[in-house]
């Protein structure tokens, strides 16, 4: 029964430790608050880069390590020559040091789903009035176009209010940040 038991144990432990997934811990040391950004999570950055320049970045959080956080899915890279051709290549992921970060925004499904749910009713209402002000007013095709254009452009404004995407939480304002295996 004991080895049993001790069997099971180990069993348990060994499990949990192949398959426990790292999270990072943005903790408030003023406020008290958390937050906590696991892998596969969308998270918006802004952090120095190279000679302390200041980049930002968002996309999905593929790896946490214990001083670095991998951001995208890495993917086959373009030979040499196709990087010369296209003079501006960007890598679809990047490998962020943690110290390096400036501040951050978790961003959740919620926020995804709110923003596309937003956007989608902003361009339904605003087909609707356009159409009904077009119909009504006699206006040239041209002018049509030129208030749709305007119209959604001020709607898209208007969403980017609403739900902005940008990272809010500054390191600088008590933010503490760890690695939780």
């Amino acid at each position: 029964m004991k080895k049993l038991l001790f069997t099971t144990i180990c069993i348990i432990t060994i499990y949990g430790k192949i398959f426990s997934q790292n999270s990072l811990l943005f903790l408030n040391t003023k406020t008290n608050k958390t937050i906590e950004v696991i892998q596969g999570q969308t998270l918006s950055i802004q952090y120095k880069g190279y000679n302390n320049q200041i980049y930002y970045y968002k996309n999905t959080v593929t790896e946490i390590n214990d001083s670095t956080i991998v951001l995208g899915q890495p993917s086959i890279e373009l030979p040499v020559w196709a990087q010369k051709l296209s003079k501006k290549f960007e890598p679809n992921y990047r490998t962020i040091n943690i110290k390096d970060i400036i501040s951050f925004r978790r961003i959740t499904a919620g926020r995804t789903l709110g923003k596309s749910l937003i956007g989608s009713t902003l361009a339904i209402g605003t087909a609707l009035v356009s159409y009904n002000l077009f119909r009504d007013a006699g206006t040239t095709a041209f002018n049509s176009i030129l208030i749709s254009f305007g119209l959604s452009f001020g709607m898209t404004a208007i969403n980017a209010f609403i739900l902005p995407e940008n990272p809010a939480n500054k390191i600088s304002d008590n933010w503490v940040i760890t690695v939780r295996k």
